[in-house]
């Protein structure tokens, strides 16, 4: 049953926001291309199998500049999947551990992919695609565009798609907002594995790496999420097709601003510091030379927006 309602409100979502006149949040899936997750059988099985699919991510693009953010993500999962196995963590489980986090998972594997792809993304994950690609940032900037692509632009649209209230009619928030606790507490051993493979100036306090002096990265996310919520709000009442637009046009045009600030400040010859140092520390790349160009800087760059799906499978650290 919740695999039948997690689909119906896939569609519901493409179909809203298509009507709305605004970017495609699906397109056929390239020949041969396997399927999205899909949450099926108990809540925390749901969460592995999210955990396991970034894992695969993660450890796939090794020193790669655009890791930190599924660093992040899988130590996000994880703290998820101790939440969910523990009873009255959650009013409604199945709804936030399942369906939510499902297609919220989905919708950052479907960008990715199409950047893999060189295939179209949303205008907030191709600034942050390429400047993980190409700039000379940190990689707390390239998790701050993550985190804004994903929160900003994304979970708007997952949101409004399942709905926000129960059938009783009771409001999800506290469930959305109990989410919250769960970021928090994967934050900091996030950070710390991010500081010790990756880029070690991510481990000095907040306002030495972020380029928005005075807002550390948690205060960030949670502005970020509550952002999110107000626009899913807006785009389920939103009164018509004319309207829906507005909103859709709202949301991009808000998390692509957000990413060009996040983009302002690069270090030139950073890139070959965070490189060398990930060369040195990373569990894959200790004595190890990167075996061709694209290990650490691929080529190929995107526009516009667009989804594909994801390729089911389970990694192992």
């Amino acid at each position: 049953m919740r695999n039948a309602f997690f689909k119906s409100s896939a569609v519901a979502l493409a179909g809203a926001v298509l009507l709305a006149g605004g970017p495609a949040l699906a397109t056929p899936p390239p020949r041969g291309e396997a399927r999205r997750l899909a949450c099926e059988g108990p809540v925390v099985g749901c969460v592995r199998q999210a955990r396991h699919a970034l894992t695969e991510v993660r450890d796939a693009l090794g020193c790669d500049h655009r890791a930190p953010f599924p660093v992040i993500y899988v130590q996000l999962e994880r703290a998820l999947e101790a939440a969910a196995a523990k009873p009255g963590s959650f009013d409604e489980p199945e709804w936030l551990a399942g369906d939510l986090n499902t297609g919220f998972v989905n919708l950052y594997l479907d960008a990715y992919r199409a950047d893999q792809g060189s295939r179209a993304v949303p205008q907030a994950w191709k600034t942050a695609f390429d400047a993980a690609r190409t700039g000379d940032v940190n990689a707390g900037q390239d998790v701050l565009l993550g985190a804004n692509a994903h929160i900003q632009r994304d979970m708007p649209y997952v949101l409004a798609s399942l709905g926000l209230a129960r059938p009783g009619g009771a409001s999800r928030k506290a469930d959305y907002d109990r989410f919250q606790k769960v970021l928090d507490r994967a934050y900091a051993s996030a950070v710390e594995e991010i500081a010790r493979h990756y880029d070690p100036v991510v481990a000095l306090a907040d306002a030495r790496w972020n380029p928005l002096a005075g807002y550390t990265a948690s205060r960030l996310f949670r502005m970020w999420r509550e952002q999110a919520w107000t626009h899913a709000r807006q785009l389920a009442e939103a009164d018509g097709p004319s309207a829906r637009k507005e909103i859709v046009r709202r949301i991009e045009n808000n998390a692509a601003r957000w990413a060009s600030l996040l983009n302002t400040v690069h270090v030139p010859g950073y890139r070959q510091v965070r490189d060398a140092y990930c060369q040195a520390h990373h569990r894959s790349g200790v004595n190890r030379k990167p075996t061709s160009r694209r290990e650490t800087r691929p080529a190929h760059r995107t526009t516009g927006v667009t989804t594909v799906p994801h390729r089911n499978g389970d990694a192992v650290r």
